[in-house]
């Protein structure tokens, strides 16, 4: 699924992005070119599975990605289809920018919109009134003070909840999302009592959860969870 460049030629019609120092190249699908930090954030094989569960569940309709890294699942979504405008948020600034080299190089740039902002204020990148049929985030798994803290800051934040935590990801969720819409976040299966929890104080009901990539320890593994506007009564 994926490869390192230049071993191997870049796909048709993707131009080679600029590299800064400590970046290197990988090709995803034999389709996309992504520029990724050596030695920070790189995705892994739950942000592809991600990508295709929300391609093979629900509408279909303007998205939003909170969150993107690097921007892999946007450009998952948009070559395999996705017919629509994507916003992908990003709030560190050298992820962010890196995103942007990365849907300019793939020749996305008319369909994914990089945005470096804070996902916990929307009030500050998106517009009154203005919501999202689909809602996506691959967010970082662990709250700040449990298990090993990485000492790269692109790394921890990854991994642990230094931005963005469940309640504020879920507030967000519930701002963005368009009636009839469907979000979906991924999570360690040991959190979903707490997704549960704090979707319900957000305003939102878990409609199904999907275990996407099972792990040796059955409570690690990796459950996409779809949520959407609650009701009254629900």
């Amino acid at each position: 699924m994926m490869r390192r460049h230049p071993e191997l030629p870049l796909p048709p019609g993707v131009d080679p992005p600029p590299l800064l120092p400590g970046e290197d190249l990988t090709v995803l699908m034999d389709a996309i070119v992504l520029v990724q930090a050596r030695d920070g954030y790189r995705f892994g094989e739950d942000a592809v599975a991600l990508a295709r569960h929300v391609l093979d569940t629900g509408p279909r309709g303007p998205l939003l990605e909170i969150g993107t890294g690097s921007g892999v699942i946007s450009l998952v979504l948009a070559h395999r289809g996705w017919d629509h405008p994507i916003w992908a948020i990003e709030f560190q600034e050298a992820l962010a920018e890196r995103a942007d080299r990365n849907v300019r190089a793939n020749h996305r740039d008319e369909q994914v919109r990089v945005i470096r902002a804070d996902a916990r204020d929307p009030s500050t990148w998106l517009p009154a009134a203005t919501t999202f049929v689909r809602v996506v985030s691959n967010p970082p798994f662990w709250p700040v003070g449990t298990g090993h803290r990485n000492p790269n800051p692109e790394k921890e934040a990854a991994r642990h909840e230094v931005f963005l935590d469940l309640p504020g990801l879920l507030r967000t969720t519930r701002t963005t999302l368009a009636p009839g819409g469907l979000a979906t976040l991924l999570y360690p299966l040991s959190r979903l009592p707490e997704v549960h929890r704090e979707a319900r104080a957000a305003g939102l009901r878990l409609l199904h959860w999907t275990e996407l990539l099972p792990a040796a320890r059955p409570s690690r593994s990796l459950v996409a969870v779809d949520l959407s506007l609650a009701t009254p009564g629900s």
